[in-house]
């Protein structure tokens, strides 16, 4: 009987399992599809707490859920009754200039303002920045096709204060990197089609459509853990977890996967969606190239802080929450206002918060202790936001290496890494460290990885 092995049980792995099972039914092909995880959980850093009515997410607290891979895996699970969109009262977040919460610039998209008058309002620039932003239309295109990183583009067409007080903080949290190191072509190609095609950012957000469909960013009722006990439950029993894989190597035909106990199994076709990190070890002894391309992907660590306070001793702000931009110094990235994002997170007379620690531009924070990454989270609270009491409850989670940072020439580094593996024959990449770190990304690569497994057992 044919076999395909998933290396890893984060969202990747899962939607890998499930759409290898859906293909074999579909086929009316007898296949067995084996997933080992080396923890004793699967779903890697999706992760949700409930308990006395509390909902915590330890890691993503969102998805895209429009985005192909998003709506039919939410659709074929029966979650999409489920679907919790963020509160309408709350809609907005907000972003620290000079020590105070402002709300981020309206009419903005990402860093660059959609009209002269929204730079002009936008009330976290200096004169000076914003005589710079406003030059924008008069910088030429650059005619270099190669990519650049995102502290290069922003820079060069808006200037640094617009990098260092807006770019920064909403790039760098969204892929989790230093825009100094972060490269445009996979992190923000539509900006650069908008300089490409117009010769100015300002120009082409005057000329985009007027009514282009809102990113609808959401969450589940229950936690955007729902989506991993579904699919969980959806393929049970092709779940090994505690199996820890150590080497992989193909040999006469067939993959050879060793465990750290030593023993061994073979499979026709592996998908691996482990950290490229990981992977690179597991390829070290059987294919070198492969495994020092895997390598060059570079990896952050962040923590989260869950914290719970008494409604009465927390008078947020009316936002989602914040960002806070590097140049501000402070112990902590961002915070979400858990209870202000999402209905249904926190009982009557509780307020949840959550808050990031760590991150590409201050890793040395994540190796504190919990007490200590709490105190820094709470202190940054109650010079920010004016909380008044300590918290009631707190839990610290750290993702080590973790979150993959996109680094200048990427797309051509995961291009030459898959052009590599399709020479060995059954073996495919999935996860957040090849075409995308959300959610929808690794599911749309963990299936596409089934369906490569799948058609090579099946030539």
């Amino acid at each position: 009987m044919p076999r395909i092995a998933i290396l890893g049980g984060g969202i990747a792995g899962l939607a890998a399992a499930l759409r290898a099972r859906e293909l074999a039914a579909e086929h009316r092909m007898s296949i067995e599809i084996s997933l080992y995880e080396r923890e004793a959980r699967v779903g890697g850093c999706v992760q949700t707490v409930r308990e006395n009515g509390f909902v915590m997410e330890l890691g993503p607290d969102s998805l895209l859920v429009d985005k192909p891979a998003a709506a039919s895996l939410l659709q074929r699970l029966n979650l999409r009754d489920a679907v919790l969109d963020i509160r309408a009262e709350s809609k907005g977040a907000r972003i620290v200039h000079r020590g105070r919460l402002r709300p981020i610039p309206p009419q903005f998209r990402l860093f660059s303002p959609t009209s002269l008058p929204a730079l002009l309002r936008s009330g976290i620039f200096s004169p000076l920045g914003i005589t710079r932003a406003a030059m924008e239309a008069f910088i030429p295109a650059r005619q270099d096709r190669t990519d650049e990183s995102v502290a290069s583009f922003v820079t060069r067409r808006f200037g640094r204060e617009v990098l260092d007080r807006l770019a920064q903080p909403l790039i760098g949290g969204i892929y989790s990197g230093d825009p100094q190191r972060l490269g445009m072509r996979a992190t923000l190609p539509q900006f650069l089609e908008l300089e490409r095609r117009y010769g100015s950012l300002l120009r082409g957000m005057q000329n985009r459509p007027a009514n282009s469909a809102p990113v609808r960013l959401a969450s589940l009722e229950r936690g955007i853990g729902s989506i991993v006990e579904t699919l969980q439950s959806q393929v049970a029993d092709q779940i090994s977890t505690g199996a820890d894989v150590v080497r992989i190597r193909r040999e006469s035909g067939v993959w050879t996967i060793t465990f750290a106990d030593r023993s061994s199994t073979q499979a026709d076709a592996v998908v691996c969606a482990l950290p490229a990190h990981a992977a690179a070890n597991l390829l070290r002894e059987s294919n070198l190239q492969i495994a020092e391309l895997l390598e060059r992907i570079r990896y952050n660590s962040i923590a989260t802080v869950n914290l719970v306070y008494s409604a009465r001793d927390a008078r947020l702000p009316r936002a989602t929450g914040f960002v806070v931009p590097f140049v501000e110094r402070r112990g902590i990235t961002a915070a979400t206002f858990a209870t202000q994002k999402y209905r249904h997170r926190a009982p009557d007379g509780s307020v949840l918060v959550r808050a990031f620690i760590g991150g590409a531009l201050q890793p040395h924070l994540v190796q504190h202790s919990d007490e200590e990454l709490a105190g820094i989270a709470h202190r940054e609270l109650a010079q920010l936001c004016g909380v008044s009491v300590g918290p009631q409850r707190t839990i610290v989670a750290r993702w080590n290496r973790l979150l993959p940072e996109y680094g200048v020439g990427h797309v051509e580094l995961v291009d030459e890494i898959e052009r590599r593996a399709a020479t060995l024959g059954g073996l495919a990449f999935a996860g957040s460290a090849y075409r995308g770190v959300g959610i929808p990304d690794c599911i749309a690569t963990g299936e596409a990885g089934a369906e490569s497994a799948f058609g090579y057992i099946r030539r």
